[in-house]
């Protein structure tokens, strides 16, 4: 579940056009910090998309943090990845606007979805032991209720296209939290996850089949953390729950390849269900 950063894997082409964005959408909406809810969890923080209507309706992502870093540090890998490693310590907001171009290249329809960054470092001592990890599962179902239920009490969302989304650590709580919430949660992305998570007794609730799985996993990973995630990608298959897997070509233990993610966020949150 360690987190390093990517290297760089897109064009300056596109960097040029993710620059131009940048510099118009400065004035974007910030970054707001939701009210601390009553079951004592640590509140997220919302970030509104570039271009940000009220009177659309948007779906959410929740992202969860990896081992040694926050939830907004997926941003700043991805601005690095990209070559606009000038924006790593530039506000999330801002970020967000940069990658943007490049999750939507083509002008995409699909801009309509909120983000949400989850409270805490991730850390070792988070899986330490069977006991540990149960408890941080437990912690961050916590947090990530009681986001969405603020979210959806502030912002037009669609309740249908609510997902979560991480790496490493991130992937694999968004994989557990996903299996034990399927009527709050509709979409998980996991990437480079061992996402060993299954539900009590191996029961899987029906309302999964409404729910889809993206998961990535480079090819260079760590062999066991391969066969581990390729046999969640078999339950799935056998559980018959929508879901895809995309092997990295030469890919380590880290996030996958923007266009990667974009094509897992269009799948997750896609309305057609």
């Amino acid at each position: 579940m360690n987190a390093r950063l990517p290297k760089a894997w897109l064009s300056r082409a596109a960097a040029c056009a993710a620059l131009a964005l940048v510099a118009a959408c400065h004035a974007a909406p910030g970054p707001r910090l939701l009210p601390r809810p009553e079951n004592g969890a640590a509140p997220g923080t919302v970030l509104l998309p570039p271009g940000y209507d009220p009177g659309r309706t948007y779906a959410v992502v929740e992202i969860l943090p990896a081992t040694g870093s926050t939830a907004a540090t997926l941003l700043q890998m991805y601005v690095v990845s990209v070559g606009l490693g000038r924006l790593a310590h530039d506000p999330p907001e801002r970020q967000l606007a940069a990658l943007w171009p490049f999750l939507f290249p083509d002008g995409g329809a699909r801009r309509d979805f909120i983000v949400v960054l989850a409270h805490g470092r991730g850390s070792a001592a988070d899986y330490r032991t069977a006991a540990a990890w149960s408890a941080t599962i437990a912690r961050y179902e916590r947090q990530v209720v009681a986001d969405l239920r603020a979210v959806a009490d502030r912002y037009r969302v669609d309740p249908a296209r609510f997902a979560v989304a991480g790496f490493s650590l991130g992937g694999d709580l968004s994989w557990a939290l996903a299996l034990r919430n399927p009527r709050l949660l509709h979409g998980a992305i996991a990437m480079a996850s061992r996402v060993t998570y299954r539900p009590e007794g191996n029961v899987f609730a029906p309302e999964l089949r409404r729910s889809r799985f993206f998961q990535t996993m480079g090819t260079a990973d760590e062999a066991e953390r391969q066969r581990l995630a390729r046999a969640a990608a078999d339950v799935l298959e056998r559980e018959g729950i929508e879901h895809r897997f995309r092997a990295i070509p030469g890919g380590r233990h880290e996030p996958a390849p923007i266009a990667t993610f974009a094509e897992a966020l269009d799948f997750v949150l896609r309305r057609d269900r």
